[in-house]
Parts: structure tokens; C-alpha cells; sequence
């Protein structure tokens, strides 16, 4: 695939930016999905840099403070929503979405506009200062500007997905003569159909605002690779009034584990602990991410799905409900259940034992994924999801459709124990199909930590954003010394 950015062997020529400290501020939404990567890139600040300093500040509320990692520099804003809400992906459906983003702006906006300016005073003249935001935070640009200093859009959703869903918000006055499934043309990187269900509102619904406030931004980062989405990101970039585009993931690629096990140590997760007890590449790895949004139906389907399908599987539930207690003590026999607590979703991903994912499909579960070499049964759930659902499946082609949907409707139906066990015999079987799927995720894993070691892709990117930042404030310096010189 091509490379997204032509990379320079450097990209400043004044002699000050090896000496200049970056600064960069990052902003995430107030989602834990959304937080994750963001909070991994700022740890990861200096990792794959060349030459000169960075260091990272994160500006966030109480709750998510204690997320951020111990080597990056905290700031905290003032936050409280009614009712207590302090994570959008848990915010209950009759709670107002609107306000609760506009709380967030409220918090967090004042501060960065603190934040920035009381370094830009601190670092004087030796100090670069930038600030990387969420992409859904459409008002950080402005803030930024404001402040005299770049802005970097960061995109928590894959480069496929993000230009799917351009493509597509061009079809949605037609959306009710448009056949389905429908083709998405005009340039696109390959040929892909999509269905009606992929025309999802909810993704699509603030996607101009948030266009257009990318538009200022002098970058945007993508948690991805080369190897996985160079031909996307490109596209992307080609587009009106697009920025530069930079590949710089995965934040944290994972080696596989080798066959040894740590059975002396006692602070081991009993998670992996009952996997090191599991042949190579047996069991099911099944979680829905940090909601799981599905209902107790459902959720009796899938138990009894997981276990007809003869597998070995470890279920991870994000909740402690009665109906997961229930699910736990019938399923309990064939696999391992874990409800209510977090689980170490990449070291789980990363053990030998594990030879698939049940998914939703979100992107930070679909890198976790890819990057260590495990195929997926796809069913997602919501918003772009279902885009990376046909990246994964039509696209890579290292995933497995839970369910084949008609149209919107059929969305919405209880998806049957025998479809569950269907999609998880197709994954894990021993054919030639699903042979090849396993060889080319593992191609793609090799890829994602190529990509971020020293020299990979993915470091070059980092790399020359940060020199291209740095570049950019040297020369806003020089024309300021010009200026002056010339009014003298």
C-alpha cells in the first residue's frame, strides 16, 4: 500500500529545533472508549521521536484523572453533569446526549484556552505548543486558534470508516431509491457495498460540524497503520478541505505470548491464569465492549450459542445483572465467565490460547485484534461499527458475519444460539477458509508491530508530525522576528 505522507529525512533545518521543547495538550472526549487511545498516544509522546523533546499534558475531569498514565502531567476541569454522569458510554438512553456534550464543552474548553496559555508563558521562546483533541470535540480548533497555536484533529474511528462515512453522507438524500446493498464509488480506494444498515444517522448525524472544524486543524492522526489503511488515509486526505494525514498506531501493539506459563505469580490475572491452562488457539474470546448494549434475551442466546458451539470460550460481560449470574452458572462448565469487572482485553487477546474474538466490532477492540494476529466473528451494534464490520469481513477478510442483515429491521431481531454457533464454528474451524483468515490476520499482526518498532510506518509518522509542528512554530517565529525587525 502507499505511504500516506512523503517523509523527509527531516523536517526542519534550524538548528533551534533540536533544542525546542514540544508541548503537546491532549483533549479526550469524556468516554472511556474514547479516552483509551488518546491517554495511550500521550504516554507514548516521545517514543518514536527523532530528535528534539516532547512531553505530554492531558486535560480531562476528576474521573478520567485516574486513567491518565503516571508519566504525563494532569490538568483537571470542573465537571458535573446532572445526575452524576461522568462517562458518555454509560450515559442511560433517556439522559440527553446534546447536553451532556455541551457540559463537556463548558468544562473543558476554559481550561485547555488555561492550560495552553499558561504554557506558551512558562516555555517563552524554547517551547513549541500544540494541542490534540478528540475529533468528535468540534470546538478545540477554535480554542486552539484562539491561542495562536496548531491543532491536530485525532480520529478514535479507523481511516476505512472514516471515509466510508463521507462517502456515504453524499448518498443520504437518495437514501430511499438507493438499492441495497449499493456500491461506494467516486474514487473510492476499493470497491465496497454496503447495505442500508451501514447508513447509520447516528454516525452521520453530526459528521458536517465536524468536517468543518477539522478543517482547521493542521493534522490528522489516525490509531492505525500503513499496512492496514495507507490506501484509505490517502483518500481521506484527497479530500476537500482535508489536512495532512498521519498513521500512528497501534498505541500499543502486544507480541504474542509465548507457551510458557507464570503459574508462581500470584498477582497473575486468574483470567489468563485459566488460560495457560487451555490448548494453543482453542478458545473464543467474546466481549461487546464497555456497554455490551444488548438485552437479556439476547444474552440467553448467545450463552446457549456459546456453549453449542463446542468451544472452549471466555465471556467477558460488562455488568453484574441477575440474568448474567443466571447466564454464568449454565455456561460456567464450558468456558469461563467474567461479569462486572475489567479484564485485561489485550493481554487476553495476546495469549496463545486464544484462537478468535466475538466482537462488536469497536475499533479499539478491532486494533487490539488485528495487531496480535486473532480473527473475529463480527456483530456490531452500533454507529460505525458495522463499517468495521465490512472492513474486517469484505475488505481484510479476517472476519466472520455473525448475522447476515437484510435491512434495519432485522437489526433489531434477537440474532438465534444457532447463528451464534454457526459463526463461531466458521472461526475457529480447521478448513481452508478459515486457514487463510488466520494467515492473513497473522500477516497483519506482524505488520502492526513493524509498524510502531523503531523505523516501522508508524514511528516515521509520529515522527515527522512532530517535526512538522516544531517546523511550523519556527517559522511563525521567524516571521514575527522579521516583523519587528522591520517596524524597527
Amino acid at each position: 500500500m502507499r505511504a500516506t505522507n512523503t517523509v523527509p529525512a527531516r523536517c526542519d533545518t534550524d538548528a533551534d529545533a533540536d533544542t525546542r521543547l514540544l508541548r503537546l495538550v491532549f483533549v479526550p472526549f469524556l468516554s472511556r472508549s474514547h479516552f483509551g487511545p488518546i491517554a495511550a498516544m500521550a504516554a507514548e509522546a516521545d517514543a518514536c521521536r527523532r530528535g528534539g523533546r516532547t512531553a505530554a499534558t492531558i486535560v480531562t475531569t476528576r474521573h478520567f484523572a485516574a486513567m491518565v498514565p503516571a508519566s504525563v502531567l494532569v490538568h483537571m476541569a470542573q465537571f458535573g453533569f446532572p445526575g452524576g454522569h461522568d462517562d458518555f458510554s454509560l450515559l442511560p438512553s433517556e439522559v440527553s446526549a446534546a447536553a451532556f456534550f455541551a457540559a463537556a464543552e463548558d468544562a473543558l474548553a476554559p481550561t485547555l484556552a488555561g492550560v495552553v496559555r499558561g504554557l506558551l508563558r512558562e516555555g517563552g521562546s524554547t517551547t513549541t505548543v500544540a494541542v490534540v483533541s478528540d475529533a468528535v470535540l468540534h470546538w478545540a480548533p477554535r480554542v486552539a486558534r484562539e491561542c495562536g497555536v496548531p491543532h491536530v484533529t485525532f480520529h478514535t474511528i479507523g481511516a476505512f470508516a472514516a471515509t466510508a462515512m463521507v462517502a456515504i453522507h453524499g448518498y443520504l438524500h437518495l437514501r430511499e431509491a438507493m438499492p441495497d446493498p449499493f456500491g461506494v464509488d467516486e474514487g473510492f480506494p476499493l470497491p465496497v457495498k454496503l447495505r442500508g444498515v451501514h447508513v447509520n444517522e447516528e454516525a452521520l448525524a453530526h459528521l458536517p460540524l465536524f468536517r468543518a472544524a477539522e478543517a482547521e486543524s493542521f493534522a490528522v492522526v489516525f490509531n492505525s497503520f500503513a499496512a492496514l489503511e495507507a490506501d484509505f488515509a490517502e483518500y481521506y486526505r484527497s479530500l476537500d478541505r482535508s489536512p495532512k494525514v498521519f498513521l500512528i498506531g497501534p498505541a500499543h501493539a502486544v507480541p504474542k505470548l509465548n507457551n510458557s506459563t507464570v503459574a508462581d505469580d500470584v498477582d497473575r490475572d486468574p483470567i489468563l491464569q485459566w488460560l495457560d491452562g487451555q490448548p494453543a488457539g482453542s478458545v473464543l474470546y467474546a466481549c461487546f465492549g464497555s456497554t455490551c448494549g444488548m438485552g437479556t434475551s439476547q444474552l440467553r442466546e448467545l450463552a446457549v450459542g456459546l456453549r453449542a458451539s463446542g468451544r472452549p470460550f471466555l465471556w467477558v460481560i460488562p455488568t453484574t445483572a441477575a440474568e448474567v449470574t443466571e447466564q454464568e452458572e449454565r455456561a460456567s462448565s464450558h468456558g469461563m465467565v467474567v461479569a462486572g469487572r475489567w479484564a485485561p482485553q489485550a493481554d487476553i487477546l495476546a495469549h496463545r490460547a486464544v484462537g478468535g474474538f466475538l466482537s462488536h466490532c469497536g475499533w479499539n477492540s478491532t486494533l487490539d485484534a488485528v495487531s496480535v494476529g486473532v480473527p473475529l466473528a463480527t456483530w456490531p451494534l452500533r454507529a460505525e461499527q458495522f463499517l468495521n464490520e465490512v472492513f474486517l469481513v469484505d475488505v481484510l477478510r479476517v472476519g466472520v458475519r455473525v448475522r447476515e442483515a437484510a435491512g434495519n429491521t432485522a437489526m433489531e431481531a434477537v440474532v438465534p444460539a444457532e447463528a451464534v454457533a454457526r459463526a463461531v464454528g466458521r472461526l475457529m474451524g480447521d478448513d481452508d477458509d478459515a486457514a487463510t483468515r488466520r494467515v492473513r490476520v497473522d500477516e497483519l499482526g506482524i505488520a502492526a508491530r513493524a509498524a510502531v518498532a523503531d523505523g516501522g510506518s508508524s514511528c516515521g509518522d509520529w515522527a515527522e508530525l512532530i517535526n512538522q509542528l516544531k517546523a511550523l512554530q519556527l517559522t511563525s517565529s521567524r516571521d514575527r522576528r522579521t516583523d519587528a525587525a522591520t517596524r524597527d
